[in-house]
């Protein structure tokens, strides 16, 4: 199951609520023979019998006996940007005029980039789905009044002027100048402005830098929210001289069915239909249990690898992050790909270093001589550095940037730089230049 725990409780939460025969036993503990069933159980309950068992925490090795139906389950895929789909998709129930506003916007937040960036075909997809032009037009207006400001955007310009919209700032000079001079904007032709607006150089000067202040990437700021509520899955420390990997269980739910149904059964007291049914609700209890339990033998058999590759990270320091792809440990946990990719897909972390999303240890690498490797994650902490000791006056290129990096054997083009650069929510360089 790919839920974050705090989820992953709300939906047992649910099943609870809507299956008599489970039970969250909390810290309650079992003992052996009744959480495992027991040599006192009637025959005939035959493989049902394992039903009653209680979760336990998983040992390291992962089951490769489990159904391919109950593996999607327990991988239940749901999009890389949860968060901020989510929220969304709450504010479009909570707004939307119908439900084919809705279903549209659905489709139009789905189509949006890491930015918060609606691809140029976005819209004529939504059409090409069914939904009217009126329809779509709706949910966009919807989607571009969402917080956090700026999203369902174009590009950057569009979202720029969104941003200065929200603050009620469309009839200002900053305004005006990305509406009408973008270029000059982009090629910092402040004298060209000035004399176009009849304005002063100072006046432009300040104008371009209230669009500094702007968001460049408005859904990384969301997903960077340090307010909302995240709950690790795994805890990395050092004991002695050793690093090790745990779950942290204390928000998984310990489940079992009730034993008083099993006894019952076994006496042989229920009739035809009480039968069938309590067998079909153990079956469902027993789909959930096994869920939970594959979902955590999965997360601590990646945490294992994890560790053991990037324990450089832990021992060093982030900018010894090394290259891993999720192919990379798919292969570790003779797992596919896609399931890891889903299976560390919003979960966390608690480090030494804070609480890190799991996906923060994959990443590319580039070259850094000598036959050594460096991780994205690794080239995008170079850049934040290279751009926070930069002159105001003097701000860097990307190009310039690639040099610098180049300098450190970190060979990567100037179009990779920018990439990096916009998924950090840093200006381009004519936005950061000050006086």
């Amino acid at each position: 199951m790919q839920k974050p725990s705090i989820e992953l409780r709300q939906t047992v939460a649910e099943e609870l609520r809507t299956n008599p025969l489970l039970e969250d036993v909390g810290a309650v503990e079992i003992s052996a023979p009744e959480a495992a069933g027991g040599a006192h159980d009637d025959v005939r309950l035959g493989g049902e019998a394992r039903d009653f068992e209680i979760y336990r925490e998983p040992r390291a090795t992962v089951s490769g006996g489990m159904s391919q139906e109950t593996r999607d389950f327990v991988m239940n895929s749901i999009p890389d940007k949860v968060s901020l789909q989510e929220y969304l998709l709450n504010e479009a129930n909570l707004d939307a005029k119908n439900r084919d506003v809705s279903l549209a916007f659905a489709n139009l937040v789905g189509s949006m980039d890491e930015r918060g960036f609606l691809g140029k075909d976005a819209l004529q997809n939504a059409h090409s789905a069914g939904f009217s032009e009126e329809t779509v037009q709706e949910a966009l207006k919807l989607l571009r009044h969402c917080e956090p400001a700026g999203i369902g955007a174009f590009d950057m310009r569009d979202s720029l002027m969104l941003q200065l919209k929200r603050k009620k700032m469309s009839e200002s000079l900053a305004y005006r100048i990305l509406d009408r001079y973008y270029e000059l904007l982009m090629k910092r032709k402040v004298e060209d402005i000035a004399q176009a607006e009849k304005k002063s150089a100072r006046d432009i000067e300040d104008a371009i830098a209230q669009i500094a202040k702007l968001n460049t990437s408005p859904a990384y700021e969301f997903t960077s929210d340090e307010e909302r509520y995240i709950t690790p899955d795994l805890r990395f420390f050092k004991k002695g001289d050793k690093w090790h990997v745990e779950l942290t269980n204390e928000h998984v739910p310990k489940l079992r069915i009730n034993p008083d149904y099993r006894e019952m059964m076994a006496q042989g007291r229920l009739r035809k239909e009480e039968e069938s049914y309590v067998k079909e609700k153990i079956r469902d209890g027993k789909f959930l249990m096994d869920a939970i339990e594959q979902r955590q033998k999965t997360l601590l058999k990646i945490g294992e690898v994890i560790l053991e590759r990037q324990l450089d990270f832990f021992e060093k320091s982030p900018d010894a992050m090394r290259p891993m792809t999720m192919q990379d440990v798919a292969d570790a946990v003779e797992l596919h790909a896609t399931t890891v990719g889903r299976a560390v897909a919003d979960k966390y972390a608690q480090t030494p270093r804070g609480i890190l999303p799991l996906k923060y240890f994959f990443s590319g690498g580039y070259d850094s001589g000598g036959g050594e490797s460096i991780a994205s994650a690794s080239v995008k902490n170079k850049i934040r550095d290279i751009v926070a000791e930069e002159s105001p006056q003097s701000p860097l290129s990307d190009s310039k940037i690639a040099d610098i990096l180049a300098r450190d054997n970190i060979n990567i083009a100037r179009r990779t730089v920018a990439k990096y650069r916009e998924e950090l929510g840093i200006a381009p360089k004519n936005l950061r230049k000050r006086f």
